[in-house]
């Protein structure tokens, strides 16, 4: 009753207020402007990846979103092809704010902890440290017995003889074990 409770594991951190912060401004952008600038989150993604493929995604949609734009001209605003234009920039933007959302929120993902319960603390709380060998999930050493050399079988056989001989001897004795007067108090 009054031992050690397991401790709820530690909430992780999520991510500072300023990420969240820029999260919602890009996709609040994204969204208001029906597509126009879509743009900018897969800029936002090359800047803070800066990886080739994410440099390419984000010049083939700014390419992509300049020839959505202009199907959107005045002396088009009649024909199929602008509604084709406008439809691209829709699909363009529920696209982009997805690939945004993931890529940054895989981005900004916190490390791994080593321990469920924090690096190096057990369930138990209360300050006690697991070993070193108990925060990474390894399984117990199993206990070998020692390899027996041909010279110690006969020293085993005595030592197991001595063991059989000294429990007949105690199931022999005539003493009762429930008996718990000392012989030196004298019948007391």
């Amino acid at each position: 009753m009054h031992g050690h409770a397991p401790m709820t594991p530690p909430r992780r951190p999520g991510p500072p207020a300023g990420v969240i912060a820029v999260r919602v401004t890009i996709c609040a952008l994204m969204v208001l402007t029906c597509g126009f600038l879509a743009w900018v989150g897969m800029l936002r993604i090359a800047i803070m990846r800066r990886g080739g493929r994410d440099w390419a995604l984000f010049w083939a949609q700014l390419a992509l979103n300049i020839a959505c734009l202009a199907t959107l001209e005045q002396r088009l605003a009649d024909h199929w092809i602008s509604n084709v234009g406008m439809a691209g920039l829709l699909v363009q933007m529920a696209a982009v704010t997805a690939y945004y959302l993931v890529v940054d929120v895989r981005h900004h993902r916190p490390a791994p902890a080593l321990a469920p319960y924090g690096p190096g603390y057990g369930p138990y709380g209360y300050g006690y440290r697991a070993n070193a060998a108990m925060t990474v999930s390894q399984p117990p050493p199993v206990p070998q017995a020692p390899p027996v050399s041909p010279q110690a079988a006969p020293r085993i056989e005595q030592v197991r003889a001595e063991l059989d001989e000294l429990s007949d001897l105690l199931r022999k004795d005539p003493r009762d074990p429930r008996d718990t007067k000392d012989p030196r108090e004298g019948g007391r």
